[in-house]
């Protein structure tokens, strides 16, 4: 079979909604399904025990809610159990489902396997955040080419063709998250300036404060908080955000919901009435954090609002007449709504994709990080004990990619090791950033300039750090290796990830229409025909397919003679299926008899 083009899709992975485009004949566009455009970031299980995903599990979440979860963007960066019925998954395999489920879009509305993306996320998303969204795609079967930041996503659609020099503001305030940009276009090149936001302010925000007021006003009336039971609290918070959009284009909308609770055996209604007037003032602190923000930034790309070209609004809760309203007022200019906001993000990553493939759609991008980086270091002693600071490395808004180095000495000349650690934020004090990892250098002692430690800092585009402590009078150096929760799933953990996602998307298969299920039969074959005409004979390859695989079937090989003979039998009978497994390259197969082998392993060593 002909190797055909292998596309690259720009997918945006909110809190609310998701969002999948490409590049076609040089344009951009959002691929949709059945004419929607935009995917529920909701995932669940139904009452049969199939994934569901989008609008389906949206659809569920008020009746079981148990069953389903929403806004898993803003667990991202830690490893906390998420339920689902009576299966436990970790946020990023959440995630992946969804990435899972718009990777299928893309493969049926471009008729052809896709497994390359360019993921956006929020500009103040830090190293943790990040690498938990590269683990949810790997999961999800896509190659990270390139993370972006959202709002610099944004900014590759707007202007794109003009050559003149701009500065923008991009204001992107969506379901979860907000971030504003401050960049600077000309000649085909965008140069980010400066970065503020904040991972915990979005419409889930303005949702809870109107889900509060109708409460309150409900158990003032009857005694009852509908907050304390899940399927109310999901029901009114459902019926809250519907409202918050409706106030947008009404001055008043009346929130209703028939039977939401009980007091004494007899039914309770919700019936509450809200102005805009009245929600404007909800959020109206909201509002003003972020215009907060938009401030800072503008003062960090030393320029004032004079100096700004454009204004463009992205996100969901950019529709918000107060947002505009304030915006107007405190920028003296119209906000720019020239893309639509939900799409903006995703769009622009279609372009940055195109652009890693060779094409030439939109201008050059040069980000900054929206982090400073840096170490502890040790600045004296008090009454205390030991004084330490936080010795940043890299600056908050520098352009990436970005490699600085910064030389410290040890504490005293006969010592053998450092241990560094490294920090994220923006505080002196040590202990009032964030600890991204830590690791030891060795050390030579002796005489000539061995005190002298350097440390390095790489920071590639899509946000991974090295870094890297040498000392230079010995050459001894060691590369920092991320000692988190969250730092890599080991391999195993990985294949019974993956197979269990492999499994469910399988099992939901009967919920798709004949023709996608046919089209997912024909990709599965095409791709294992493709993957063996390109790989040659399996034999001679299975050992650099499957390494953790063929580690586990040599441990097995060197206890067969020690083990019970029923316990033998059983060790032979799925080590030969596993290299049968391994011949046929099946790595659905092998993740699932590895994890079988490991166990059996476990109980008879």
């Amino acid at each position: 079979m002909a190797a055909r083009h292998d596309p690259i899709i720009g997918i945006d992975l909110g809190t609310t909604n998701s969002v999948v485009a490409i590049v076609v004949d040089g344009q951009p566009r959002v691929l949709d399904e059945a004419g929607e455009k935009l995917l529920p970031s909701v995932v669940g299980i139904n009452p049969q025990g199939q994934l569901v995903t989008g609008v389906a599990a949206r659809n569920q979440l008020a009746a079981f809610p148990d069953r389903t979860v929403a806004s898993i963007k803003r667990r991202m960066g830690s490893m906390d159990p998420v339920t689902l019925g009576d299966q436990t998954f970790t946020p990023p395999e959440i995630s992946a489902m969804i990435l899972r489920r718009l990777r299928d879009r893309a493969s049926r509305a471009i008729g052809q396997p896709v497994n390359r993306a360019v993921i956006t996320v929020p500009a103040f998303f830090d190293e943790n955040q990040r690498q938990a969204t590269r683990e949810a795609a790997s999961l999800a079967g896509l190659t990270v080419e390139r993370i972006i930041n959202e709002p610099t996503a944004a900014t590759l659609v707007y202007h794109a063709g003009s050559h003149d020099r701009k500065q923008i503001a991009v204001y992107d305030f969506g379901g979860g998250t907000f971030d504003v940009s401050i960049v600077r276009m000309e000649a085909g090149v965008i140069e980010v300036l400066s970065s503020r936001g904040d991972v915990h302010l979005g419409g889930d925000d303005l949702d809870q404060v109107l889900v509060k007021r109708v409460a309150d006003q409900f158990q003032a009336e009857h005694g009852v908080n509908l907050r304390e039971n899940a399927q109310a609290r999901y029901r009114l918070w459902q019926a809250c955000e519907l409202a918050k959009r409706q106030l947008s284009t009404a001055e008043t909308v009346q929130i209703v919901e028939e039977f939401i609770a009980e007091k004494a055996g007899q039914p309770l209604h919700l019936t509450a009435t809200v102005t805009r007037a009245e929600f404007e003032e909800l959020i109206e602190p909201f509002v003003s954090r972020t215009i907060q923000s938009l401030d800072e930034a503008l003062r960090e790309a030393a320029l004032t609002i004079h100096q700004l070209d454009d204004l463009v609004l992205v996100g969901g809760s950019t529709r918000i007449p107060l947002v505009e309203e304030r915006l107007r007022e405190e920028f003296l200019r119209e906000p720019s709504r020239a893309v639509d906001p939900d799409l903006a993000v995703a769009l622009g990553a279609a372009v940055q994709a195109a652009m890693i493939e060779g094409c030439s759609v939109g201008p050059v991008l040069v980000d900054v990080t929206g982090h400073t980086l840096g170490i502890e270091a040790y600045a004296g002693m008090t009454f205390a004990g030991p004084h330490l600071v936080f010795s940043p490395i890299i600056h908050r808004n520098m352009p990436l990619p970005a490699r600085y180095e910064q030389a410290y000495s040890t504490l005293s000349d006969d010592q053998d090791a450092v241990d560094i650690h490294v920090l994220q934020g923006e505080r002196p004090e040590a202990h009032r950033n964030q600890s991204i990892g830590r690791f030891r250098l060795n050390l030579e002692t002796g005489g000539g300039n061995r005190s002298k430690i350097v440390v390095r800092f790489d920071l590639t585009l899509d946000g991974t750090l090295k870094v890297t402590a040498t000392q230079p009078a010995t050459g001894l150096s060691q590369v920092l290796t991320i000692d988190n929760a969250l730092s890599r799933f080991q391999a195993d953990e990985r294949n019974r990830a993956e197979a269990r996602l492999e499994a469910m998307f399988s099992e939901s298969d009967e919920l798709l229409d004949e023709e996608d299920r046919s089209f997912r039969n024909q990709w599965r074959a095409e791709g294992a025909e493709q993957e063996e005409a390109a790989a040659g004979p399996v034999s001679e390859t299975a050992e650099s397919r499957f390494p953790e695989a063929v580690a586990l079937l040599k441990k097995a090989e060197s206890l067969a003679t020690s083990v019970e003979s029923a316990d033998a039998q059983d060790l032979k009978s799925l080590c030969a299926n596993l290299k049968n497994a391994m011949t046929d390259g099946d790595p659905l197969a092998v993740a699932g008899l590895s994890a079988e082998l490991d166990d059996l392993l476990f109980y008879v060593r």
